[in-house]
């Protein structure tokens, strides 16, 4: 028995020193296989809204005590139409909730807005919507049309310019790259200016217009009302006058003309504004 126990133990010594003389690590096939769990991680740096794409993906071995909750364990997993709603770095698992689609992918809108901002949704139709060719993460201005009222001419004014487009309808996805026409534009605004926007879809027609994402921030524009329409016409900042104080002023003008006394051929009338004055001619002898 002595002499048994004594050539086990040489038996342990000598494969010890076979696997120490190896590097020290134990061969993958005496690993214990049973506690490693295939786990998808991204190859590289993805940002939000970069579309998935089996390539940017491998699958690596991860202890299985400390999988991440939500990942993915073959890469034939994934479906490519998604897109990434937080940013990835390589060797980071890729989780449900990076993706859009996802029960997080709501909450994840509210993260994106500044803390001085805030998320306004307006209704849009194929020609306020700009024909659908408005998509998250694009720039638009938002001019409002009132129609014509009792006191007031029909006019259009520039409400709120190079504002982001945060979501059409519920998606808020960026690696949208196709038109889409949609009922409900949601855009990043300033407090005021969600106030603004909620007033004008009240009071007129709501309009997105697409801009270039290099243009700079206009000048405060003029409003536009119906006589502005006629090409050629009177410049804009002729309007400074209201159209109340011009029909005021035609009427005086054609109350004076007809009231003016029919006068002799031997004298005439002069009107000045509302005021007239007569003058007499010399008849020559």
């Amino acid at each position: 028995m002595l002499i048994g126990a004594i050539a086990l133990g040489l038996l342990a010594v000598l494969v010890m020193r076979f696997y120490t003389g190896t590097g020290g690590s134990v061969p993958a096939a005496v690993a214990d296989s049973s506690r490693l769990t295939p786990v998808v991680v991204a190859t590289a740096p993805l940002p939000v809204g970069k579309k998935l794409d089996q390539g940017q993906f491998k699958t690596v071995q991860w202890p299985a005590e400390s999988v991440p909750v939500g990942s993915f364990r073959a890469v034939t997993d994934l479906k490519l139409e998604r897109a990434m709603t937080m940013p990835l770095a390589a060797g980071q698992p890729l989780l449900e909730a990076n993706l859009s689609g996802s029960a997080s992918d709501r909450a994840s809108i509210t993260a994106r807005i500044a803390p001085d901002m805030r998320a306004a949704t307006i209704s849009v139709t194929a020609v306020t919507g700009t024909g659908g060719f408005i998509l998250p993460g694009q720039h638009v201005d938002v001019i409002v049309t009132r129609a014509a009222t009792q006191t007031d001419p029909a006019m259009t004014d520039l409400l709120v310019q190079d504002v982001r487009v945060v979501a059409i309808n519920q998606d808020a996805s960026e690696a949208k790259d196709k038109p889409e026409l949609v009922q409900t534009v949601t855009l990043e605004v300033t407090p005021v200016q969600s106030l603004k926007l909620a007033l004008a879809q009240n009071v007129g027609t709501v309009t997105l217009v697409l801009r270039n994402p290099q243009a700079g921030a206009l000048a405060a524009l003029p409003t536009v009302r119906v006589v502005d329409l006629k090409e050629g016409g009177a410049p804009l900042v002729m309007a400074v006058a209201t159209q109340g104080h011009v029909r005021a002023h035609r009427r005086a003008v054609r109350r004076v003309v007809r009231s003016a006394p029919v006068q002799p051929t031997d004298a005439i009338v002069v009107v000045r504004g509302s005021d007239s004055a007569t003058y007499q001619i010399a008849r020559s002898e």
